[in-house]
């Protein structure tokens, strides 16, 4: 009871305000980071930590500059609207990070008269964070080139320029990126070269994304790549070449086409038979003649249908129908399995239509009757159709065994007709004619006979 009556008392109260009040300054304090030191030259301004380990925040940069250098630290964060008090900024460059944290709106460009499209690029930086809308505003072109993302946001990069022209990631590793990372904006070339990405790529990571000029993936390495995982409204040109999906989920690329659509030199794992069923041809498409989709050089690693281990059995692989569907050198390393012929044609065909029409261009391993050290090579299909799938027909010996055995009893009973033809003749032959005698001659025969002095067989 003494204590509270302690506390209800005035003087305690007020001795209880000014310790706060002593103690918030110094924990303000000890909390904030030190800013990066900037320097400013013409109409570069250049901020350099000069690789200090303790942790820094970039400071609001303010003024006409032509262009803004970030370099060589340890530890960095950008703030919220760090751009914002800028005038005719064209270029920022970020160069050297270990450590990047971009809070929400820190390179948001606002879109008015005294700023003009902005260039972004970083260059060897590791990406801790880029949360929901760090990336967005009047930003023109943007590139990653090697480095790092530990984790993007959902809406990490979102609308930009009303048609930017440049997205490059070259040689970045990726970590983690959510769904709708990247999201509605609209770019003249996107580029996607050398990176790997080492966490599940998730439903909707590229999403409603129109892309006017081409979407190039080249010599990139995926681990599971989710149903819709890229979703395009528009790619005027689509290239995919030299890539490697682990696996490739459902509908995991989602498409139309307007000019030009080629898909080279891929290994996909682990591949649903509707893979690909997602890319179509944008409605903007005039030619009398359809669009060309070029599937060449490629290597897939089918599912069975609404199954998540690969299956024993290739699958075939499904296209929207108004595509011309080119299929060159189409690599499976399924087993091909006889049980999916139509044996009743003749010679018998794969009962898919899928197999049946690119049967000379889809490679399977040839099967080795004895263990090989090395993996046997690949053999078109027609190829191994007719080696490894004719079935052991016993009705043809059947039919030949009979034929031949009647012509053998045939043969045997014209042999006996001829021996029988044979006898009787010489049965003729052997009979004793009488000799030719007169009439008296004749007639002393008989009376020889009669008197038992002479024999003959008549």
């Amino acid at each position: 009871m003494r204590n509270i009556r302690n506390l209800k008392d005035p003087t305690a109260v007020v001795l209880l305000w000014l310790l706060w009040l002593l103690c918030w300054p110094r924990t303000g304090t000890a909390t904030t980071l030190p800013k990066v030191g900037c320097t400013e030259h013409d109409t570069t301004i250049t901020c350099d930590c000069n690789n200090d380990e303790q942790p820094m925040v970039l400071p609001q940069l303010h003024g006409a500059v032509f262009q803004v250098v970030i370099r060589n630290c340890r530890d960095l964060t950008v703030e919220p609207n760090a751009l914002d008090n800028t005038e005719s900024l064209r270029k920022i460059s970020f160069k050297q990070l270990q450590r990047l944290v971009l809070q929400q709106s820190a390179l948001s460009v606002p879109r008015d008269a005294s700023n003009k499209a902005l260039i972004v690029d970083f260059e060897d930086v590791n990406f801790q964070l880029i949360a929901s809308h760090a990336i967005s505003g009047n930003i023109e072109e943007i590139s990653f080139t090697r480095g790092r993302i530990e984790q993007m946001h959902p809406f990490g990069f979102t609308t930009i320029k009303d048609t930017a022209i440049l997205l490059k990631l070259d040689g970045v590793t990726v970590q983690r990126i959510e769904s709708q990372a990247f999201k509605k904006f609209a770019v003249e070339k996107l580029i996607i070269s050398n990176c790997n990405f080492i966490g599940n790529l998730p439903t909707r990571a590229f999403y409603e994304l129109e892309v006017s000029n081409e979407l190039a993936m080249h010599n990139n390495q995926f681990q599971e790549v989710h149903s819709h995982a890229f979703s395009f409204k528009l790619i005027s040109k689509l290239s995919l070449s030299e890539n490697r999906f682990a696996a490739v989920d459902g509908e995991w690329l989602e498409a139309y086409i307007k000019d030009a659509i080629t898909l080279r030199g891929n290994q996909f794992g682990a591949t649903s038979e509707i893979a690909f069923r997602s890319l179509g041809v944008h409605r903007d498409y005039q030619l009398s003649e359809r669009l060309e989709l070029r599937f060449h050089n490629n290597t897939v690693q089918s599912l069975p249908p609404g199954g998540k281990v690969p299956g024993v059995a290739a699958q075939p692989l499904r296209f929207d129908e108004r595509f011309a569907l080119s299929i060159r050198q189409l690599r499976y390393e399924n087993a091909w399995s006889c049980e999916q012929l139509d044996m009743n044609a003749q010679p018998p065909q794969p009962r898919a239509e899928f197999f049946r029409q690119h049967s000379e261009q889809l490679m399977f391993r040839a099967v080795a009757n004895e263990p090989q050290a090395v993996p046997a090579p690949f053999v078109p299909l027609r190829q191994l159709i007719a080696e490894q799938c004719q079935k052991t027909s016993y009705t043809a010996y059947i039919v030949a065994g009979s034929v031949l055995l009647a012509l053998l009893v045939l043969l045997l009973l014209l042999l006996l007709w001829w021996r029988l033809a044979q006898q009787r003749r010489r049965r003729k032959l052997d009979v004793v004619q009488p000799e030719p005698r007169t009439y008296k001659e004749t007639q002393i025969v008989y009376q020889i006979e009669n008197a038992g002095l002479l024999k003959t067989d008549l």
